[in-house]
């Protein structure tokens, strides 16, 4: 049985509801809150109430807050930082390590197949892979 959706005036309360209590709150409303309030699944809500969330909601919706400004960096964000380069270094090194263990795969997985199979094993170029960024 399907249920009965709810009128543009109380959906209309809902979103005023949801912005006041966002408001006093302190935090940012979503139209998501407003879907939780109505219990109402996301999609239905946005194919039956888009209107509502361009005309009513996001007019009312407050700009969102701009970014801090970039300050400079101290000890541990110096330490940070080295601790993020190094993690990257490896995990391109680890990506390049399994690259020749996959094409290491492959080239064995052909030669089982073929020793198996009884034919002749014929030595195939290998496959190159582009180096990463």
């Amino acid at each position: 049985m399907k249920r009965a959706l709810p009128d543009t005036d109380t959906v209309k309360a809902a979103i005023d509801t949801v912005l006041a209590e966002a408001a006093a709150r302190g935090r940012r409303p979503t139209v998501t809150a407003v879907e939780r309030f109505l219990d109402i699944p996301h999609a239905t809500f946005h194919r039956h109430y888009a209107d509502l969330i361009d005309a009513h909601f996001r007019p009312h919706t407050p700009a969102p807050a701009r970014p801090a400004v970039p300050r400079v960096p101290s000890g541990s964000d110096v330490r940070t930082e080295a601790n993020l380069s190094r993690l990257r270094k490896e995990n391109t090194d680890l990506r390049r390590t399994l690259a020749l263990y996959e094409e290491a795969i492959r080239q064995l997985t052909l030669e089982n197949d073929a020793l198996r199979s009884g034919t002749a094993v014929l030595p195939l170029p290998t496959r190159r892979t582009p180096a990463p960024s």
